[in-house]
């Protein structure tokens, strides 16, 4: 998109909230500054604290409350709070979508419908008077106000494709220099198995059963650096979560020369967003437990081969933050 000299940028982020989200979205705002762009953070949903998540303060990125609306100016929104762009006083400035998740906007539509699906012709009443009624933020809603729309990942940009958003781009984020500081290349791997028990459920216990003495490591109330360590001196992660976008723990894992298995759920399902080797990706639905099981055993058996499976997937991990800043390049028309 052509953006003028005199343009100015408002990230829309949750204040003083630290997740794979809020730091794509200041990571973008750290790369519009250093084009030249004149770009500020506009905090969300605030508390008493510091807006500004310490883990942010590396961006260097000043905030503001106040947002000009001229038609000069961008306002780049998370798709989990899309309410500005049916307000008035939001009328003439450009905005754009980042779908950082398609799930979680998901989530978050259907809790905003089942706020009003009580309410008598609330889609008539905030057609009409929108000022009133605030309008829900549904795919039709966002073809009318004309909002331009970024995907984040392959899954984001099939979804955008399928419903005919006006799509500009594609920009997704990268490892942070957090995660590359604790790599710990020197600590010798150990036949743990390591997963996240908010993310697995009764498949991956019916495999667990199958394998009872292996030593599983679930990854539950640790600090980053906790999480680190294990995964320095562990052979292998398992996600069969739901992968709303492209997660940060696998690629995590894989920095830390981990084998990974998941399961083929949101964004795992998309080989571009998930690039894992053949025989490491399984589909709950098809593929049995026992199939599973037998691929741990290999790779811990194996691991010196194994890993050497999954160098290509950790090359491209290393590059996100060059093609990061190419695509944040292209889409907003700076060579």
């Amino acid at each position: 998109m052509q953006v003028n000299s005199n343009s100015i940028f408002y990230i829309f982020c949750p204040a003083n909230f630290a997740t794979g989200g809020p730091e794509a979205l200041h990571q973008l705002g750290h790369r519009l500054n250093s084009l030249g762009f004149n770009v500020f953070m506009h905090y969300i949903l605030k508390t008493d604290q510091d807006p500004v998540h310490p883990n942010y303060l590396k961006y260097n990125l000043s905030y503001t409350d106040e947002i000009v609306n001229s038609k000069n100016n961008i306002i780049i929104l998370p798709e989990t709070y899309l309410a500005p762009i049916f307000k008035a006083k939001y009328n003439a400035i450009k905005k754009i979508v980042w779908w950082l998740s398609v799930t979680n906007y998901q989530i978050t539509f259907n809790q905003e419908k089942e706020k009003v699906k009580h309410k008598k012709f609330y889609g008539i009443k905030s057609y009409l008077n929108p000022k009133k009624y605030a309008p829900l933020p549904t795919i039709s809603a966002l073809k009318r106000k004309r909002v331009l729309n970024l995907a984040h990942s392959h899954f984001s940009m099939d979804f955008l494709k399928t419903n005919k958003l006006e799509i500009i781009g594609k920009i997704s984020d990268y490892m942070s220099d957090s995660f590359y500081e604790k790599i710990a290349n020197h600590v010798k791997k150990e036949d743990f198995v390591l997963y996240n028990p908010k993310k697995n459920g009764e498949y991956l216990e019916r495999v667990k059963a199958l394998c009872p003495d292996l030593s599983w490591k679930a990854l539950v109330n640790m600090s980053p650096d906790e999480v680190a360590y294990w995964m320095n001196k562990s052979k292998l992660y398992i996600d069969f979560g739901y992968h709303p976008g492209q997660e940060r723990m696998p690629r995590e894992a894989i920095l830390m020369s981990c084998c990974v298995i998941t399961g083929s759920q949101g964004s795992a399902a998309y080989q571009d967003d998930v690039p894992l080797p053949e025989g490491f990706k399984f589909n709950e639905a098809i593929d049995s437990p026992e199939a599973v099981a037998n691929q741990i055993m290999l790779t811990l058996n194996k691991f010196e081969d194994k890993i050497q499976l999954f160098s290509d997937y950790k090359q491209k991990i290393f590059a996100e933050k060059e093609n990061f800043d190419r695509a944040v390049n292209h889409v907003f028309n700076k060579n």
